[in-house]
């Protein structure tokens, strides 16, 4: 059975820039992207006609809370930072994503609003699909609808988990568990143990955890004392086995 045609292109319109052209090709990133691994080259190929590219400076905004969702984002290179912000003004860090990542994925909400800001952490290249074409791959294209599930799905696990988890522990584990995440997901050997170069200053930690700038600065020192950190400025450096056992204690 052949395959079905994908959408046309009307996603151009929006205006977003398409010049990114070097390799690898944008029909490889896209094969790359976990909703998208299993089409066949003719359907990618058809796919790259309406997922322009759009380069995003450091510092750059992405999405504000409360725009319109009017594109699924899937990054090509660099990181993103999703934060909430409260009316007193205090920001909430919901998490850092990068190459091959997804977001945006709220956008089939019935409130059609950001619920969260998308900010450029690094300069950050994304390969950007616009609602209205996401909306009718999904009606004809099953495969692509249930991948998409399951992306929505491992984020709500990964949110009750951290949930689960900031109740669990006092805010040295709190840290702990967060650099083990960071870690694990943009860590890099280095001489001293697992590099996290992300720029990340102790405030940014703080409105990851929900705790002050002081108080990650006192878990900072602690977690150095223990040597599960061996550097506590940018660009931190851990000890991921000690991490893990820092954590197994606070536990019990």
């Amino acid at each position: 059975m052949g395959a079905r045609a994908l959408p046309s292109a009307p996603g151009r319109q929006l205006g977003y820039t398409d010049d990114v052209q070097e390799y690898p090709s944008l029909v490889w990133h896209l094969k790359n992207t976990k909703l998208f691994e299993d089409l066949s080259a003719v359907e990618l190929e058809e796919l790259s006609r309406i997922t322009p590219y759009k380069r995003f400076a450091q510092g750059e905004i992405i999405y504000h809370m409360e725009d319109p969702a009017d594109a699924l984002y899937f990054i090509r290179e660099g990181m993103v930072k999703i934060s909430m912000y409260f009316p007193n003004g205090k920001e909430m860090i919901l998490g850092l994503l990068g190459q091959y990542d997804i977001f945006g994925e709220l956008l089939l909400l019935e409130s059609e609003r950001r619920p969260n800001q998308a900010e450029a952490v690094i300069d950050t290249t994304l390969i950007v699909m616009p609602e209205s074409d996401f909306q009718r791959l999904l009606q004809q294209q099953p495969r692509i609808a249930m991948k998409f599930i399951q992306v929505m799905s491992t984020r709500l696990w990964q949110a009750q988990q951290w949930q689960a988890e900031v109740g669990a522990f006092d805010a040295p584990g709190r840290l702990a568990n967060l650099l083990l995440r960071l870690a694990k997901d943009f860590g890099a050997p280095g001489e001293r143990g697992t590099v996290i170069d992300l720029n990340l200053t102790q405030q940014d930690l703080a409105k990851m955890i929900g705790a002050t700038r002081e108080t990650v600065s006192h878990c900072l020192a602690r977690l150095l004392e223990y040597g599960a950190v061996r550097r506590r400025r940018a660009p931190i450096t851990v000890n991921v086995e000690a991490l893990q056992r820092f954590l197994d204690e606070a536990s019990e």
